[in-house]
């Protein structure tokens, strides 16, 4: 059922791929709706070191995971809570995001990934600070716009809107850890508005960039629908347990979260390193 294009080091069951993808979809919405994410870090991640999955069919498979996540905790977040964001935000915020994401599939082959990667990290530290309340930044990015005019702060979510469609497409991920922590930090929302919107925006982004990346044949639509099921019911598990969270908790849960992950991609290429020297010596000892 899964060939060697596929899965080319799996060296188990046939069976043991499809239980071990059913169970990543689950616990990874579960997780991921829950504080209004959509997972690709888990996903992209998961399939490079578990599925040996190249990067590019990472991404685009991690994307189509991320749809029935976003759709079922988008759903669930806009019938559990009564307060959701005015619709302008929507208006204004997902089709900007649809934008980046073909902006971002036309200039996909010409980036250089772990750049983006180490700005994404960085972005991701600063942001987790912030909500933890370890220290104040003086930056714009962190400073309200409630005051300003709409105007002024629909072209800037605007902007911000088609960077987040291109960071999507080129990183295979929803961009919920963007996204939250800047409608949190600049635009002042609380978190479950924050969580409503940006599962929403991932809903269409994910989509947008996952046609995207199958115009361009990076897409496994057999992973794709072992997927779909299992991340849907994790969703729906996921949005539920949010409701019964209190805003405090779920923000301090983020904070933490970010933080672990902004490390996670900062560390990457030094344990990158250090696996290198242990294999050159490794194969030094084998000549002696």
């Amino acid at each position: 059922m899964w060939n060697d294009a596929i899965m080319p080091q799996l060296k188990t069951s046939k069976n043991l791929p499809e239980t071990a993808l059913s169970l990543l979809g689950f616990f990874v919405a579960l997780f991921s709706a829950g504080i209004g994410i959509g997972g690709g870090t888990i996903f992209v991640s998961t399939f490079i070191s578990v599925f040996k999955f190249d990067f590019k069919r990472a991404a685009a498979t991690s994307l189509a995971a991320i749809i029935p996540i976003t759709f079922a905790g988008a759903v669930s977040h806009l019938f559990i809570f009564s307060n959701p964001p005015s619709g302008k935000y929507f208006l204004v915020f997902i089709p900007m995001c649809i934008l980046g994401t073909i902006i971002g599939s036309k200039f996909i082959h010409k980036w250089n990934n772990q750049w983006l990667k180490w700005i994404f990290a960085v972005f991701l530290l600063i942001a987790s600070l912030r909500i933890l309340k370890f220290a104040d930044f003086p930056f714009l990015m962190f400073s309200s716009l409630n005051e300003i005019s709409w105007t002024h702060e629909a072209i800037f979510i605007m902007a911000f809107g088609i960077i987040t469609g291109i960071i999507a497409t080129w990183l295979g991920i929803g961009c919920g850890l963007l996204i939250v922590p800047f409608f949190v930090i600049v635009m002042d929302f609380n978190m479950h508005q924050a969580i409503c919107l940006s599962l929403t925006t991932m809903f269409f982004l994910t989509t947008s960039a996952t046609l995207m990346h199958h115009k361009l044949a990076n897409l496994n639509l057999k992973v794709f629908k072992a997927l779909f099921l299992p991340s849907l019911a994790g969703a729906v598990t996921g949005s539920a347990i949010s409701g019964l969270l209190p805003g405090f908790y779920l923000k301090q849960a983020f904070g933490i979260i970010l933080m672990m992950i902004a490390f996670t991609y900062l560390l990457q290429p030094t344990f990158k390193a250090i696996k290198i020297r242990k294999k050159k010596r490794e194969s030094l000892y084998k000549e002696i």
